[in-house]
């Protein structure tokens, strides 16, 4: 991406808004009725806690599982909470 491109991106929506919309989409649009490759709970819970070090498939498989995202999500928001 040119710095144009960076500039004309951020006229037209600010990183809150991207954001938003990202969240919004990743969770919604995948729906995985079958759980197809889900990871277990705990997979989910480590990556929350250290995100750098639990890198690996399961944060590719959460921007195609919503249901996974989502519990992703929560995870997030409980760790925030107890902060």
């Amino acid at each position: 991406m040119t710095e144009k491109d960076r500039r004309e991106f951020h006229d037209e929506f600010s990183e809150a808004e991207f954001f938003g919309f990202a969240k919004s989409y990743l969770s919604e649009a995948f729906p995985n009725p079958q759980r197809v490759g889900c990871p277990p709970d705990c997979d989910l819970q480590r990556m929350a806690a250290h995100p750098v070090e639990a890198r690996d498939a399961v944060s590719q498989h959460l921007t195609c599982c919503s249901p996974c995202f989502n519990r992703y999500m929560e995870i997030l928001s409980d760790l925030k909470r107890r902060g």
